[in-house]
C-alpha cells in the first residue's frame, strides 16, 4: 500500500513541477517579494513589518493559487485522459489513489513554499532588515493551512469540474478565514444550531494565521503549532476519507 501511494505521489509531484504555471508563479513570487520594498516608502518607520507581512502573505496567496489552478483538476485530468482507468485496474484502491494525489500535491506545495521562503529571506537580508527564526512559525502555519486546502481541493475534484472545484475550494478558503468571526456573531445573536453544525465542516483557518504575531515580534508558541498540526492532519484525513466515499460511487467508464 505504502509503495503504491508513494509512487502516485511522486508521479503527481513530477507532473505538477513540469507545468509552466508553477514556474510563472515562482517568478511572480520573486517579483512580489522584491517589490514589497517599494511599499516601505508609504509607512516610514514600519518598513520591516511591511516587507515581512507582505512577503508572508504573498507566499500564502500564491500557494493557494497553485491549488486552485492545478490541485482542483488533479483527478479530472486523469479521468479525461483515460489514464485513471488503467491505474485503478491494478491493485490500487481509490482511497490509495486519492491519498497519493493529495500527498503529491502537498509535496509540490512544500517545495514551492520552501523556495518562496528562501526568496523572502534573501530579500529581507538584502534590505538590511535581518531574517529571524520566528518568521518560520508563520511559514509553518501556512504549510498546515495548505495541507487542509489541498485535501479540500482533492475532495471537490472527485465529483465536479475543475472550474467548479476551484470555486468551491476558494469559497471554503474564504469561509474558513471568516468562520470564527461568524460564530461569534451567531453566539451574540443567541445562537443558531444549524449554523453551529455546519461550522464543523468549514475548516478553522484562523488557527493557522500567525503572521500578525510574528510581524509584531511575538513568536508562535510550540503548543499552538502542535494543535494546528494535529487539526490539519485530522481534517485532511477526514476530507480524504469522504472523498474516497464519493469517488467510490463514480462510474469511470
Amino acid at each position: 500500500m505504502v509503495e503504491r501511494v508513494v509512487a502516485i505521489a511522486r508521479w503527481t509531484a513530477v507532473e505538477m513541477l513540469r507545468e509552466r504555471i508553477l514556474y510563472v508563479v515562482l517568478l511572480f513570487a520573486a517579483v512580489l517579494v522584491a517589490s514589497s520594498s517599494v511599499l516601505t516608502t508609504l509607512a516610514p518607520g514600519a518598513q520591516k513589518k511591511i516587507v515581512i507581512d507582505f512577503g508572508l502573505a504573498a507566499i500564502d496567496m500564491l500557494a493557494i493559487l497553485v491549488i486552485l489552478l492545478n490541485g482542483s483538476s488533479l483527478v479530472r485530468r486523469e479521468m479525461d485522459g483515460r489514464s485513471l482507468d488503467v491505474l485503478l485496474t491494478k491493485p490500487t484502491t481509490r482511497l490509495e489513489y486519492l491519498f497519493g494525489k493529495w500527498l503529491g500535491l502537498v509535496s509540490t506545495l512544500m517545495i514551492l513554499t520552501l523556495v518562496m521562503t528562501a526568496i523572502l529571506a534573501i530579500s529581507v537580508e538584502a534590505a538590511g532588515f535581518g531574517w529571524q527564526a520566528r518568521y518560520l512559525g508563520a511559514i509553518a502555519g501556512t504549510c498546515f493551512e495548505l495541507i487542509v486546502i489541498a485535501s479540500v481541493a482533492v475532495l471537490f475534484s472527485t465529483f465536479t469540474s475543475p472550474t467548479l472545484a476551484s470555486l468551491f475550494t476558494l469559497a471554503l478558503f474564504v469561509a474558513g478565514h471568516l468562520s470564527d468571526s461568524m460564530l461569534e456573531l451567531v453566539a451574540a445573536a443567541g445562537g443558531n444550531p444549524l449554523l453551529e453544525r455546519l461550522s464543523f465542516a468549514v475548516p478553522s483557518l484562523g488557527l493557522f494565521n500567525l503572521r500578525g504575531e510574528v510581524v509584531h515580534g511575538i513568536g508562535a508558541s510550540p503548543q499552538r503549532l502542535v494543535v494546528a498540526a494535529a487539526y490539519a492532519l485530522i481534517y485532511s484525513i477526514t476530507a480524504l476519507y469522504v472523498a474516497a466515499l464519493v469517488f467510490r460511487r463514480r462510474d469511470l467508464r
